[in-house]
C-alpha cells in the first residue's frame, strides 16, 4: 500500500487498515532559535524528514505493510530561551507523547515511530519515557530512533559511512568542526543547506565556533565525581557526558536570560563547515540508521523498550524525577520519624 496520511483517512479507511502490518509515524519537535543563520523550524524540518523518508523505505522494503504518516506535534522542551523559541515543560511533553500513544492504541495500531530532531535532554527523555510507558502498558511497540541515532552521528560513531557516502575522507577542519557539539552548527546547517537551502542566512560562512558556557558549580562537583570513580576502576565516560550537557544546558538558559558567561550564545558548533555535501550524506545516514531501528523492532521482534538513547540513562532529567525525589524524601523522613518514637 502506498503511504497514507492520517490526517486524509476516514474513518472507514482506518477500519479497513490491517494494524498489525501498520507503522504510524509521529514527528515531535518546537519552534526554536537555530543561531543567527537556520530557521526556527530545523528541529522539525528534520523530524518530519526521518519520519517521511524512514516510512517510505520501509514501505518500498516491506510493499505488504502499511505507513501512515501524523501531523508534526509541535512541542518541545529545554528550548534556548531566546525570542522565537517555544517552550513547554518536560511533563506537558510526556504526557502530550502519553496521550497521543494512547490514541493510536485505540484507533488500533500497535507500531508508533516517534521521530524527533531536538536534542534537549529533558526533551529526548520525556519522549523515551513515554514509548516505553505505552509499550509495557498496551503491548504494543512505540518507540523513538531519532536520539539513538543522532547521538551515533555527532561523537563521531559513523564518520567512516559519511565519508563513504561523501567519497571523500573528511578534512582536518569539517573533522574538527564537527566534533564541537550540536546546535545550529556543522550538522544542522549541512543538513537545512541540503534541505532547504535558500532558508539558510548567507553570511553563516563567517560564523566561527561557539560554545554555551558551562554552569561552573554543576561542571566542577559533576568532574570530581568522575574523576574519583575514574581512580577507583570505574568507567565514568557516560557520568562525564551527561553533566557536561547538563551544566551546558543550564549556563545556556543562564546566559539567555542574565547573560551569564557574557555575549549572547544562539548556536552551539561550528556553522563555517557546512556544505550541502555533508547534508546529503548526514541525511543519509539518519534515514539508514532510523530504518535499520524500525525494522528491527517491527519486523524482526527486538523489544521497543530496548531502543533507548543516552537521555533514559540518568534519572534526574526523567519526567517526574522531582515528584519522586519528594515522595522518597518525605518517606524516609516519616521513617525516621518512627523509629525515633
Amino acid at each position: 500500500m502506498p503511504v497514507l496520511r492520517a490526517e486524509e483517512l476516514t474513518y472507514a479507511k482506518l477500519h479497513r487498515l490491517v494494524r498489525t502490518r501498520a507503522i504510524a509515524f509521529l514527528p515531535v519537535s518546537a519552534l526554536e532559535v537555530h543561531g543567527p543563520h537556520l530557521p526556527l523550524g530545523m528541529d522539525q524540518f528534520m523530524a518530519r524528514w526521518m519520519a517521511e523518508e524512514a516510512g517510505r523505505r520501509f514501505v518500498e522494503r516491506h510493499p505488504d505493510w502499511t505507513v501512515v504518516q501524523l501531523p508534526l506535534l509541535s512541542l518541545g522542551a529545554d528550548e534556548i530561551p531566546l525570542p522565537g523559541s517555544i517552550e513547554a515543560s518536560p511533563a506537558t511533553v510526556y504526557r502530550s507523547v502519553l496521550a497521543h500513544g494512547r490514541g493510536l492504541v485505540r484507533a488500533g495500531f500497535e507500531n508508533v515511530v516517534v521521530t524527533n530532531g531536538h536534542g534537549g535532554p529533558r526533551h529526548a527523555a520525556a519522549l523515551e519515557a513515554a514509548c516505553r510507558k505505552i509499550s509495557r502498558r498496551f503491548g504494543v511497540r512505540m518507540f523513538t530512533p531519532s536520539i539513538l541515532t543522532l547521538h551515533r552521528i555527532i561523537t563521531g560513531q559513523r564518520t567512516a559511512r559519511v565519508e563513504e557516502l561523501l567519497g571523500r575522507a573528511l578534512d582536518e577542519r569539517e573533522r574538527t568542526g564537527l566534533s564541537r557539539g550540536e546546535h545550529a552548527g556543522g550538522w544542522e546547517t549541512s543538513f537545512m543547506l541540503a534541505e532547504r537551502g535558500e532558508l539558510v542566512e548567507p553570511g553563516f560562512e563567517g560564523l566561527g565556533d561557539r560554545q554555551p558556557p558551562a554552569w561552573r558549580p554543576l561542571a566542577s562537583v559533576g568532574e570530581a565525581i568522575a574523576a574519583w570513580r575514574e581512580r577507583r576502576g570505574a568507567d565514568a565516560h557516560k557520568l562525564r557526558e551527561a553533566v557536561q550537557g547538563i551544566a551546558g544546558g543550564i549556563g545556556w538558559v543562564l546566559n539567555a536570560r542574565v547573560g551569564y558567561g557574557g555575549d549572547e550564545v544562539s548556536y552551539k558548533g561550528d556553522p563555517s563547515v557546512a556544505s550541502a555535501a555533508i547534508g546529503h550524506a548526514f541525511r543519509e545516514v539518519l534515514a539508514e540508521e532510523c530504518l535499520a531501528l524500525v525494522e528491527q523492532v517491527c519486523v524482526e521482534g527486538r523489544p521497543a523498550t530496548a531502543v533507548r538513547s543516552i537521555a533514559s540513562d540518568h534519572a534526574v532529567i526523567q519526567p517526574g524525577f522531582l515528584l519522586k525525589a519528594g515522595v522518597a524524601a518525605a518517606a524516609v523522613a516519616c521513617a525516621l520519624v518512627l523509629l525515633a518514637s
